[in-house]
């Protein structure tokens, strides 16, 4: 290693270990603690029949949250402004040692993850729940019991990932709006920024549990980050557990949800009720009772007529009615059938627009051959959105080869901004099938179809698509050779976090030399692999 990249690797080290002790201080600022206070409600839900007790429980033995001590400092600050209950804090799995346990009224997992219960603990936490006690869930607490079934049931739900991450803002739906745990929200849905968990069916189900307020996909950048089993991914709920009663919330990844009025009001609710403070209904509201074909048909003929401006009742009516057929594959298939139909009915194209938004939720290939058909359509006026958009946004999302074949078979028939939207999809879904198409795009004379076409392939970054963006790299110039460096360094990029660090470097040189800012990502690229 030559004297600079030896000067680079310490300068980078001493970056990262300083950047790894600011976050792991777990101190709490005063201003953030005053955020806490002025933002916290003044009282009680409830009066506290008797002086209640919380244990707060924090160990993480899997990943370990950054806002940890923020809810451990925000509880306490809520259990003293409103009298509704002390915190003890508490890292230690002995706490749930009968002995200790029982000197509690509730326990809240503070975003514990992989956690090991003994025999004897899962014996003593399982008495204590259903003995009448209570348990409280934020965020992480559902990435727990891999290896315990019971009390995974017991949360309602396990943790499988989140796609909605930390840095997005995702719009969240209230189910039960006259719940008096969600008063803090006074009935209307809402926009946060946090990270949002994916929680395992059939651990997660409305026939188990009071589902609260759960994701809207509905909203086109919530639903976008769906996949094609996730109709329904509930943020809040309760249960009743032997006789003891459980809350969980999904929110509490981000610092700043501990100075959210609203979601500190919907805290205080939920955890005076697992104390025992504030009875509440836990009765699940499970899938929609079953309709008459004639009241769907009524509903899907509101949806025909639907334009932009108008009331969406009628859109909400069969969200709610998809999200409650979770679960049950054969009733989506129903639904995604007459969805199909309305495609292929003379309905408006904001209607075809919504419906599309559905399919990219519960589609599979028995939707793909509707959607095919309107790739290489024309919108009736400059107004109306495309119907190849439409289409894509669906067929983007939904998996299986058909839908890829679908996109590359009509590439060759369209153009414009169609055609870059296709371009797109495919490099969304990583289609290696389409790299000999996106290569010759590239080389071609329209100039947007190139530039996609090239970012296309970054995306992908399979060895062929590598390969024709190494030689597409000597024969642009302009605007689209900085494309093709861009997405060339991705290939390096893949093939680095693949292991395949030899190869990654030989790319990293080579484009070492190009000007900033490819250059020096390479160079950064070269550090890391070395």
């Amino acid at each position: 290693m030559n004297q600079r990249l030896k000067f680079i690797v310490i300068g980078l080290s001493v970056f990262c270990c300083l950047s790894l002790l600011a976050d792991c201080s777990g101190a709490v600022s005063e201003q953030d603690v005053q955020k806490m206070e002025a933002a916290m409600p003044a009282k009680a839900v409830a009066t506290p029949k008797q002086p209640r007790k919380l244990l707060v429980f924090n160990l993480c033995k899997g990943f370990k949250h950054g806002s940890i001590p923020y809810w451990d400092k925000t509880l306490e600050i809520m259990g003293k402004k409103t009298g509704a209950f002390e915190v003890v804090v508490s890292g230690d799995m002995a706490m749930f040692k009968a002995e200790n346990l029982n000197k509690f009224d509730a326990v809240c997992l503070n975003n514990t993850t992989r956690l090991k219960f003994d025999e004897p603990l899962r014996k003593s936490l399982m008495n204590f729940i259903k003995g009448g006690k209570g348990i409280i869930g934020i965020h992480a607490a559902t990435d727990n019991f891999y290896d315990w079934p019971e009390a995974a049931e017991m949360m309602g739900g396990q943790f499988c990932g989140h796609p909605w991450g930390s840095g997005g803002t995702w719009s969240v739906k209230i189910d039960d709006s006259a719940h008096p745990l969600m008063a803090a929200y006074k009935g209307k849905g809402f926009k946060i920024n946090d990270e949002i968990y994916r929680t395992k069916p059939p651990l997660y189900s409305r026939a188990n549990q009071r589902v609260l307020m759960s994701l809207d996909m509905s909203d086109e950048t919530t639903g976008k980050k769906a996949g094609p089993d996730d109709t329904d991914i509930g943020i809040s709920w309760v249960k009743s557990y032997g006789k003891g009663r459980l809350f969980y919330c999904s929110l509490g990844h981000n610092n700043h949800l501990t100075w959210n009025p609203a979601v500190l009001g919907h805290y205080l609710a939920g955890i005076q009720f697992a104390l025992g403070d504030f009875p509440v209904d836990t009765k699940p509201k499970p899938v929609i009772s079953s309709r008459k074909g004639s009241e769907m048909d009524e509903l899907l003929g509101k949806i025909k007529k639907y334009d932009y401006g108008q009331s969406r009742a009628s859109l909400t009516e069969l969200s709610n009615k998809i999200r409650e057929a979770y679960g049950s594959r054969g009733k989506l298939r129903q639904i995604e059938k007459s969805l199909v139909g309305v495609l292929e009915s003379d309905a408006t194209p904001a209607a075809k627009q919504f419906i599309c938004r559905k399919l990219s939720i519960i589609g599979t290939k028995a939707s793909v051959p509707a959607l095919a058909k309107m790739l290489t359509g024309k919108p009736a006026s400059k107004q109306e959105p495309h119907p190849a958009d439409m289409a894509r946004y669906a067929l983007e999302r939904i998996p299986g080869a058909v839908a890829g074949e679908a996109l590359r078979k009509a590439l060759p028939n369209t153009s414009g901004k169609a055609k870059v939207g296709i371009i797109n999809s495919l490099g969304q879904r990583r289609d290696k099938k389409a790299v000999k198409a996106l290569s010759k795009l590239v080389g071609g004379s329209d100039a947007l179809a190139a530039e996609a076409a090239a970012a296309a392939l970054g995306k992908i970054a399979s060895p062929g698509a590598t390969k024709a963006l190494a030689q597409a790299r000597t024969k642009t110039k302009g605007k689209l050779r900085l494309v093709v460096l861009d997405s060339y360094l991705k290939c390096a990029d893949k093939l680095a976090a693949g292991g395949k660090k030899s190869e990654a470097s030989a790319i990293y040189r080579k484009l070492s030399s190009e000007p900033a800012p490819i250059g020096a990502a390479a160079l950064r690229g070269m550090v890391t692999a070395r």
